[in-house]
């Protein structure tokens, strides 16, 4: 006898959407989408449907935060009594999803683009604990690892770190590779071995005291390591840093605070 495979439904179907339904989640679950034209869609069949009567155990928040505000009651059609929300959108607190929905079954979570590869590191937020059951966390534990959290703050924290951070560190690398090529480019350096330099450090360095502790074992004196690392730290690259998880993590707050008042 076939299993019954739950319905999800996931309001707005970009990057982020397209990273969190990968074959092995469509494997267990029946996935059906608004689009950006407004039109339902099976995801595992692949064409346009008419979704009457259908029963939905999640319903995934991934539209623009102006958009949820502005439209989120044409989306109370979809919910019922077993219906739990998971909401992955910045900034909108989990009391105004609750209020504009009429329902108190509303997660908040923050899953990064890296589910597309099982690698997502998800946070979650909810003050209805029992709703995080063990069908909620197989669910989860389709895009990468969970973590929970114990305040709603610290979901706008993984927002900057996690969320936003899988676009800081590709930057980040991806001008190391450039400036790399530009060097010498009769040299001919290939990006996959600029990218294996990254693996390789990585794999050896677990937490920061290890690549502390590497760094100082490198950078000698008068050296051509200490002459790149002397200039790095005359920019301060520690508060570059800092500043670009700061000002994504205050743009959070703002959202919220902006929803509030609007």
């Amino acid at each position: 006898m076939a299993t019954h495979k739950p319905y999800i439904l996931f309001i707005g179907y970009g990057h982020l959407a397209k990273s969190l339904i990968t074959n092995n989640f469509k494997k267990n679950y029946n996935i059906h989408a608004i689009n950006s034209k407004k039109n339902i869609i099976s995801i595992n069949l692949k064409k346009k449907i008419n979704p009457k009567n259908t029963s939905y155990e999640y319903i995934f928040l991934l539209v623009r935060p102006n958009v949820f505000l502005k439209e989120s009651k044409k989306f109370i059609k979809f919910i019922n009594n077993k219906t739990k929300i998971v909401s992955c959108m910045a900034g909108i607190k989990l009391s105004t999803i609750c209020n504009l929905l009429d329902t108190k079954k509303v997660i908040r979570i923050m899953p990064n683009i890296m589910a597309k590869y099982n690698k997502s590191q998800t946070f979650i937020f909810a003050k209805n604990k029992n709703i995080l059951n063990k069908n909620f966390n197989k669910l989860m534990k389709s895009f990468g690892t969970n973590h929970f959290t114990s305040n709603e703050d610290q979901i706008n924290i993984a927002t900057a770190v996690f969320g936003s951070g899988p676009a800081f560190i590709a930057l980040m690398i991806n001008s190391y590779l450039l400036a790399a090529k530009n060097l010498s480019k009769r040299s001919q350096l290939k990006d996959i071995d600029l990218i294996n330099l990254f693996q390789n450090v990585l794999l050896n360095n677990q937490n920061s005291k290890d690549l502390e502790n590497f760094l100082n074992s490198i950078a000698s004196k008068k050296g051509t390591t200490q002459a790149g690392i002397k200039f790095l730290k005359s920019q301060n690259i520690k508060k570059i840093m800092y500043t670009t998880l700061d000002r994504a993590y205050k743009r959070a707050r703002e959202l919220s605070i902006e929803k509030e008042s609007s």
